[in-house]
């Protein structure tokens, strides 16, 4: 249940997400850009994480998972909160973004009662099951916060809110989820285990501090603390990665496309982390985030790392959707072929916004567009499964 509850109004919320992304492009309405973001970020991915959150918590815990009434009171905070939101800052309505805002809030508090309430009932004492989401939802808390008195607009004259705000939804709120979610999620998926348990615990400290930095860099305009930011997040990136890369290696061969897709994307964590601290020590505090050189670390963490990740965690999860059911059979050139073509495409997408290189742009986007369409008409059609089967009813 947990799965197909949270990640049905999910893919909703994308798809409708991404008709304002073309809408955008057809219109050049800026609001529209804005509607895009918060719908695919907030009310899709995050969405995604809620449930993913608890599915990996109540199975890791081996407990009982949250009622029936606290995940129906999830819900409707969370898409309540998320279209109040999406009205309200267009039209410049406060009242709205404020109400929004305050549902969000009450989303994310039972979100936390979820956890706390499985970690009570459970028999086990592992503290990473639930330490990487209760500090990703108190991020995402304090984000909300500094969004509201964005919309408001308040006056801020010792830095950039907005920076702070990314900051916090983006490498607090959806980058500590994933990043705690794939110390376990990677290994099942690679039927492994975590091969060296012992790092994420530094791994933790160096993403809590390096969101940290940001957000507090950002709002402060201190180029210092944004550049130590930044550092501590590569730094996490690689201890991550040496978790990953011993489960790739000792992963029975050939590999299913969802874990192709997240390996893929953790190599656009890498290379976005090292662009933003490169950008920062040589350009200022926030050109990373705000400057000339967002759109390429756009490309980099929101389609290739936070994009692949989502798309292979959804491609595994609708298609299993409980531990009593087989992985699908991979299909090696298929799978090695759509890997292949998601790579270049982001990868040249982000190389196009250097001036020699724009004519890659088009054909870039031209190739994301159709592995998108394939991956989210695989996506719908296993959704549509999921809400079909008496299977998913039950998990």
């Amino acid at each position: 249940m947990l799965v197909s509850v949270f990640f049905v109004p999910a893919i909703v919320l994308l798809l409708a997400a991404a008709g304002a992304a073309l809408a955008y492009v057809v219109t050049g309405r800026d609001w529209l850009h804005w509607l895009a973001l918060h719908l695919a970020l907030l009310g899709g991915v995050s969405q995604l994480v809620l449930g993913a959150g608890q599915f990996f918590v109540c199975a890791f815990l081996a407990t009982d998972p949250p009622s029936r009434r606290l995940i129906a009171a999830q819900l409707l905070a969370w898409n309540t909160g998320t279209l109040l939101v999406a009205v309200g800052v267009p039209s410049a309505t406060g009242s709205l973004v404020d109400v929004g805002g305050v549902l969000i809030a009450v989303g994310l508090v039972l979100f936390a009662a979820a956890l706390h309430g499985m970690q009570r009932r459970s028999l086990q004492r592992a503290r990473w099951a639930v330490r990487w989401y209760q500090a990703c939802a108190a991020c995402l808390g304090l984000g909300a916060l500094i969004g509201i008195l964005l919309a408001r607009g308040t006056t801020w004259s010792a830095g950039s809110l907005l920076g702070a705000h990314l900051a916090l939804n983006l490498a607090g709120w959806l980058g500590m989820a994933i990043v705690g979610t794939l110390h376990t999620f990677f290994p099942s998926l690679t039927q492994t285990r975590l091969r060296f348990p012992v790092l994420q615990g530094p791994t933790f400290v160096l993403w809590v501090i390096g969101v940290g930095g940001l957000a507090f860099g950002a709002a402060f305009g201190t180029q210092v603390t944004i550049a130590s930011g930044w550092l501590g997040l590569v730094l996490a990136a690689c201890l991550l990665s040496i978790n990953l890369a011993a489960s790739l290696h000792a992963a029975p061969r050939p590999l299913a496309l969802p874990a192709q897709l997240i390996a893929l994307a953790q190599t656009f964590l890498a290379a976005g982390l090292l662009f933003a601290l490169a950008v920062t020590i040589t350009q200022g505090s926030n050109e990373a985030l705000l400057g000339t050189d967002h759109n390429v670390l756009a490309v980099l963490l929101l389609a290739g790392w936070i994009g692949l990740t989502v798309c292979g965690a959804l491609l595994h999860l609708l298609a299993v959707r409980h531990f009593s059911r087989t992985m699908p059979a991979p299909k090696p050139k298929r799978d090695h072929a759509l890997t292949l073509a998601a790579g270049i495409a982001i990868s040249f997408l982000a190389a196009s916004h250097a001036p020699s290189l724009q004519a890659l742009g088009g054909p870039a986007a031209i190739l994301l567009l159709a592995v998108l369409t394939l991956l989210g008409g695989r996506v719908l059609v296993l959704a549509a499964r999921a809400l079909r089967s008496p299977a998913g009813a039950r998990s």
